[in-house]
């Protein structure tokens, strides 16, 4: 049996990663600010905004690092921002209402908009131009971002533990009771067929419990004459299930929707640092299915909108107009095998998927619901994120819920809270 451990954003924010878009838009104006208090002209320009007028006394400025701060600042002596990208505009706007943007989420919405309303004078064209700006700078603040996080990270004694502490996470035993009844039904059948014939010659007399092989004793030693089927069952799904089976699994896979390379903690594992009955030659993989920022691995950005489920999407399919399209994540993944090989995992026998850091939200919902669907997914097991009074268990699952046409199946599925913990 195989893990799929799920990557989303909240992973690298967990390693102290700054890599949010909050963080990114943050960040982009701290250095905007930063630039118009150097600047000696009377007109502000760069390629996303123009501020004319600047004011007098600029020099105010070096107590503010936010838009919201420097927006009032400007205003209160006469001057405003004109935003050249529009795109950057909304997404501040909608900063300002909500103190948070979901940036693939508003591309969607303003795309939508785009075609909804004939009076919308944000064309399709100018909205992909703005979108891909963006993009760049994302680009380029992700690696600055994980530039840091290489010559900084396993310095404190807090990384380590951390790392240790989800490495444990990543390679642990399978626990049955986290995995849908026909999957456990057909694991038991499994282990039973594999001492059938041992334990009916042992139940017999034909041979004693010394005659068998060591990894069977323990198990048919238990069974005696007893029913089993039962007694397989029963100890599958028991705290000691460990004694009697191999629960390792065969072959993990790092699913990554982050741009960054921070499973390369997990990924290149040194055993000697670890305690435990790990499977030292279980089978690795990554896939960074969005890609990433080295342009030398031949994995461009995906940075788009995901969800070919949501009601609209006909429509703008049916709008014979390829600009609209520009942007869909699903007609991006044929640019790279990446999509292929998943497939080729999942296909390739059952499957867990551990979910580290990612909102399953609508932006990535036609690969979600591929991957939750799928007849070989036993087990969907979020690790969420614990805050000081509450955590995001519930979060997850709704939106998960969200991938599942089917939502018997989905309850089948997804692990329940009892069984499952923090991430960190």
């Amino acid at each position: 049996m195989n893990r799929i451990i799920l990557i989303g954003n909240g992973f690298d924010l967990a390693h102290g990663m700054r890599t949010s878009y909050n963080d990114f838009i943050n960040d982009y104006w701290t250095n905007v600010i930063s630039d118009i208090r150097t600047s000696s002209e009377s007109t502000f320009e760069n390629s996303e905004l123009k501020i004319i007028r600047k004011p007098p006394g600029i020099y105010m400025l070096s107590t503010i690092t936010k838009y919201e701060e420097l927006h009032e600042t400007l205003k209160s002596r006469g001057s405003t921002i004109t935003f050249k990208n529009k795109f950057l505009e909304k997404i501040n706007q909608k900063k300002q209402i909500q103190n948070w943007v979901d940036i693939e989420n508003e591309y969607y919405q303003l795309l939508k908009d785009s075609f909804k309303d004939d009076k919308c004078k944000y064309k399709i064209s100018q909205l992909n131009y703005d979108f891909s700006v963006i993009q760049k700078l994302l680009e380029i603040y992700l690696k600055k971002i994980e530039h840091n996080f290489k010559e900084n990270f396993g310095r404190d004694s807090a990384d380590n533990y951390l790392k240790k502490a989800i490495t444990y996470k990543v390679y642990s035993n399978f626990k049955l009771k986290d995995f849908t009844e026909a999957s456990i039904n057909k694991k038991v059948e499994f282990e039973y067929q594999k001492i059938k014939d041992d334990l009916k010659a042992f139940n017999t007399g034909n041979i004693t419990i010394e005659d068998i092989k060591e990894e069977k004793r323990s198990l048919i030693s238990t069974i005696g004459k007893s029913d089993p089927v039962n007694t397989i069952r029963k100890r599958l799904l028991s705290d000691s299930a460990t004694n009697y089976f191999n629960l390792q699994p065969t072959e993990v896979l790092f699913l990554n929707f982050n741009y960054t390379f921070t499973e390369n903690l997990y990924y290149n594992v040194s055993w000697f640092d670890l305690s435990g009955d790990f499977n030292r030659d279980v089978e690795k993989s990554v896939i960074h299915i969005h890609g990433t920022t080295n342009e030398r691995d031949n994995n461009d950005v995906i940075f788009g909108f995901g969800d070919e489920i949501d009601e609209d999407y006909k429509s703008i399919e049916n709008l014979n107009d390829n600009t609209y399209l520009e942007n869909i994540k699903s007609i991006k993944y044929l640019e790279t095998d990446n999509y292929k090989k998943l497939l080729e995992f999942l296909n390739s026998g059952d499957y867990q998927i551990f979910i580290f850091g990612h909102s399953c939200g609508n932006s990535d919902r036609t690969l979600l619901s591929t991957l939750f669907e799928h007849k070989n997914c036993v087990s969907i097991k979020p690790f969420y994120y614990q805050r000081e009074t509450s955590d995001n268990y519930s979060e997850i699952v709704r939106n998960i819920t969200r991938n599942f046409s089917n939502k018997a199946v989905l309850r089948d599925k997804v692990v329940n809270k009892e069984y499952c913990e923090p991430l960190t």
